[in-house]
């Protein structure tokens, strides 16, 4: 048994009733006798229900650390892959014979890193996955930086810009070298040369030139435009956190600006897609209808689906194609 910052591939790990799986694991035993356990992945998934893994069907029977500790076996698996519910190895198990016991190892043996354990008092583990070659850490993915509309039309003008920049200083730098083709008009009296000026090549200086009039004309950049911008997003979310008719007053909580960078996009939303994890809002389920026999059966008056234990019987209409009539149904018959 190994502490957490010290945890690597190979060590047998000992996980409770509601806690973490620190890594990628291997089930070997658990505290049930048919050596499963129960996990919620909902950090992983989004599903809340429990699901079951199952334990090696060599050392499910294991109940102590002695026990074990005394386990001699080495795994082959797959390279380190993001696929959740994908998992191909083998776990070699010495005893006392010289040839090792086989037994394959599949996503229902694996226990991944961030599920929790639940309905189950302790199991006993081995890491196979560990760090950033987890399945979760696979999975991870870095916040990519959001740009609205207008930021994205500021940065292909900038680029315009840029190019407008370098083309006045190329076109300045060779208006300059044809004024200067003329001998009278190469050193002017007010603008002397050096010595070193002078024997300096004239790549170099045509160069130099060049960066002068970048410098000149860099006013074409609108630099302060940016801070503008930028200022006025940080000051913007702040009045949509103040905006008291987006205030929850069950909740006791107003707007939360978690990004600054897409505040002018707000106006421009005309769809939102979502995905129905699984999960009810109000974990309240209505009861719409139901087919018995080729009848389908809808409430006559709708109860959030829920019968009532004072309940003798509910009225349903049959909405069948043959006709509509109306059927008691008793609650004992659920």
């Amino acid at each position: 048994m190994t502490d957490d910052s010290r945890r690597s591939v190979g060590d047998i790990v000992v996980v409770r009733e509601d806690e973490t799986f620190p890594c990628d694991l291997i089930l070997l035993s658990s505290s049930r006798h048919d050596g499963t356990c129960y996990v919620t992945t909902a950090s992983l998934d989004g599903e809340s229900s429990h699901k079951t893994y199952y334990a090696v069907q060599d050392t499910m029977a294991f109940r102590t650390e002695q026990e074990v500790d005394s386990l001699h076996a080495t795994i082959e698996c797959e390279q380190p892959q993001p696929d959740l519910y994908k998992f191909v190895g083998r776990i070699n198990i010495y005893k006392d014979r010289e040839e090792p016991v086989a037994r394959p190892l599949g996503a229902e043996n694996l226990l991944l890193r961030g599920a929790t354990l639940k309905n189950t008092q302790r199991v006993y583990a081995v890491a196979v996955y560990t760090g950033m070659e987890t399945k979760m850490a696979l999975n991870y993915q870095s916040k990519s930086q959001k740009r609205s509309a207008v930021e994205k039309s500021m940065n292909a003008f900038l680029v315009v810009y840029l190019c407008i920049l370098i083309g006045k200083a190329v076109i300045n730098t060779v208006l300059k070298y044809a004024w200067q083709w003329s001998p009278d008009r190469d050193e002017p009296w007010y603008n002397r040369r050096t010595e070193s000026e002078r024997q300096r090549h004239v790549v170099i200086r045509a160069f130099t030139d060049f960066l002068a009039f970048m410098v000149l004309f860099n006013y074409i950049i609108p630099v302060s435009m940016y801070v503008t911008v930028e200022m006025q997003k940080f000051l913007g979310s702040y009045f949509i956190t103040w905006d008291e008719e987006m205030f929850d007053e069950e909740l006791g909580e107003g707007a939360l600006v978690n990004t600054s960078d897409l505040n002018e996009e707000l106006g421009q939303v005309e769809y939102v897609f979502t995905d129905k994890t699984g999960t009810l809002t109000e974990n309240n389920m209505e009861f719409i209808e139901c087919c018995v026999d080729g009848n389908v059966y809808v409430p006559h008056a709708i109860c959030n689906g829920q019968i009532l234990s004072a309940a003798s019987s509910i009225d349903m209409i049959d909405s069948s194609p043959g006709g509509y009539r109306r059927v008691s149904v008793s609650p004992k018959s659920f």
